[in-house]
């Protein structure tokens, strides 16, 4: 092929990208038209009854008979933040037995965390195929850890898995926003009972906004999310769904760690966000209350950073159709 004919065929392949990406944001618009994004979002508050009260029925005969020596969260990706967020909901609840509590990736299995006889292993995979968390499982189970894939309904148990926590029906589209939350409100009903099971449903309260609205509120997006303990879990998480949905470049940081280096790098161009906790010590930085956009996170309650995460959900699905660009394009 000459230098002119790969020119053109280079040029047609993006002409129809284009077109196709452009066409599937002009059916998003059509009244009537909801993305896969939205219509999980939309099904977030049902599907938290669903599961915690399918968790609930779960009977202690299908657990080991001895509580766990520690409970290890595993995962990747979004899932790595439904592990991260697990752990500080079972660690702010009071009333919870104190058995010690650890996240980390799945790729910090065995280098970092290194499971052992007693252990109770959760492992966060929607679609249970991530290779280095069935990895993770692989060594837990050799150790004599007690492993739990948290996944999607449907999900074959593999060989090193003894217990299946399913979640919610697979996601169709690759930003996943319900199974996030559902496999957390699975974990936390699953080791706390009935107190969790009433928080989950009391955050049903939570209603649908106005997607106008929503859009209007939500702009071009940032640059940057901060925000410290749930915060930033949070700010990782809109990060990857601002990439997923939108196509942005967002960097996410811890509010101590940006403070410790990246911020040298800000510019007057950068767009903040930021997702504010009440134990934040940097909270009254100057460039923390002059945010573009703070998501706040208020109440006693282990569960307080879900009104937060939601909203931060459908900002991402606001900034993309903003953007012109399909949430649900591969």
């Amino acid at each position: 092929m000459s230098k002119k004919q790969s020119e053109e065929s280079a040029n047609e392949t993006a002409t129809e990208a284009s077109n196709e990406i452009a066409s599937a944001t002009e059916s998003l618009d059509h009244p009537g038209n909801q993305s896969g994004v939205e219509l999980a979002l939309r099904s977030q508050r049902d599907a938290w009854k669903e599961v915690s009260e399918a968790t609930l029925q779960i009977t202690s005969r299908e657990l080991p008979s001895e509580r766990p020596k520690r409970i290890l969260l595993v995962g990747v990706g979004s899932s790595y933040t439904a592990a991260k967020l697990t752990a500080y909901t079972l660690v702010r609840d009071k009333m919870r037995e104190r058995v010690p509590v650890i996240a980390c990736s799945s790729m910090s299995i065995p280098t970092e965390v290194t499971p052992t006889k007693g252990d109770w292993v959760f492992a966060f995979s929607h679609r249970g195929k991530t290779v280095p968390t069935r990895k993770a499982l692989e060594i837990a189970d050799r150790n004599g850890a007690f492993t739990i894939l948290v996944a999607g309904k449907g999900v074959e148990q593999p060989d090193h898995v003894r217990f299946m926590l399913p979640t919610v029906e697979l996601e169709k589209v690759e930003p996943h926003t319900v199974s996030l939350t559902s496999a957390v409100c699975a974990v936390t009903t699953l080791l706390s009972g009935q107190k969790a099971a009433e928080e989950w449903e009391a955050l049903r309260s939570i209603g649908d906004p106005d997607l106008e609205t929503v859009r209007s509120r939500a702009g071009e997006g940032p640059t940057v999310l901060i925000g410290e303990w749930e915060g930033e879990c949070l700010a990782r998480e809109g990060a990857l769904k601002l990439m997923e949905m939108a196509r942005m470049p967002v960097r996410s940081f811890g509010s101590e760690e940006f403070y410790h280096g990246p911020h040298f790098s800000h510019s007057d161009k950068d767009v903040v966000w930021y997702l504010g906790h009440p134990k934040d010590a940097r909270a009254q930085e100057p460039l923390l209350t002059s945010a573009k956009r703070t998501i706040s996170m208020f109440g006693a309650s282990p569960l307080a950073w879900v009104p937060a995460l939601v909203e931060l959900q459908w900002l991402s699905l606001g900034v993309a159709l903003n953007r012109g660009i399909n949430p649900d394009a591969k």
